[in-house]
């Protein structure tokens, strides 16, 4: 039996999930390894050659490693042949587009929203505030700022299909990983489009089967 080329590690987080997402829409056969953040697992010493930050997710592809999620799921989408119901842009304006969408999800969802959330909410509420400390006004600022971003984006997401039409793409993949931590720290989204557009995205059959890679 030959051994997979591609292997993964990471689980049970977001970020893992976006590279799960994206070789399960192209189809392609990994090696998952299920190690945890703040487990210790990320920190042996033959993790740490391979990634010198000491977290989850990493994406190898025979010898190349690539450590954050948004470039690993780029690399897939570059690196394979397109399946026919996943959008590739073909063009320069096309690509800013698309990156437009994810530098969006990763600096004022990601990094913004739910990163201040995961440190300083309270562990009840699944945070890390006895980690980090407690910052109420944060929190706040946070939520806030998660409403006010929606707003902004609403008129761009469709009533139906996918941010570029019929198919998705690596800006839906980055959007919805981020629109997740919505269920997990109860933060309501303030837009019927955008709620209708999360719904669609998880009834996809390969969100659904890298939902399970992930969190099963």
């Amino acid at each position: 039996m030959v051994k997979p080329e591609l292997e993964v590690w990471g689980y049970n987080t977001y970020r893992p999930f976006r590279i799960y997402w994206i070789l399960h829409e192209y189809g392609l056969k990994y090696i998952a390894h299920r190690i945890g953040s703040r487990t210790g697992e990320t920190q042996t010493k033959e993790y740490l050659e391979m990634n010198s930050k000491g977290k989850i997710p990493i994406l190898k592809h025979n010898n190349r490693i690539i450590t954050e999620s948004a470039a690993a799921v780029n690399y897939i989408t570059y690196s394979y042949k397109k399946p026919e119901d996943f959008y590739i842009p073909n063009n320069a304006y096309e690509r800013a587009k698309v990156n437009e969408w994810v530098f969006f999800s990763l600096m004022e969802l990601d990094c913004l929203v739910i990163y201040t959330l995961r440190k300083h909410e309270k562990p009840e509420n699944l945070g890390l505030s006895n980690l980090y400390g407690e910052a109420p006004n944060a929190i706040k600022a946070a939520r806030d700022h998660f409403d006010r971003m929606i707003k902004a984006c609403e008129s761009n997401v469709p009533e139906n299909g996918w941010l570029f039409g019929k198919r998705p793409s690596v800006a839906d993949i980055m959007f919805t990983s981020c629109l997740m931590h919505c269920d997990r720290f109860k933060i309501e989204i303030k837009s019927k489009n955008i709620v209708n557009y999360y719904h669609r995205a998880k009834e996809r059959r390969n969100f659904i089967d890298a939902y399970e890679s992930c969190f099963g």
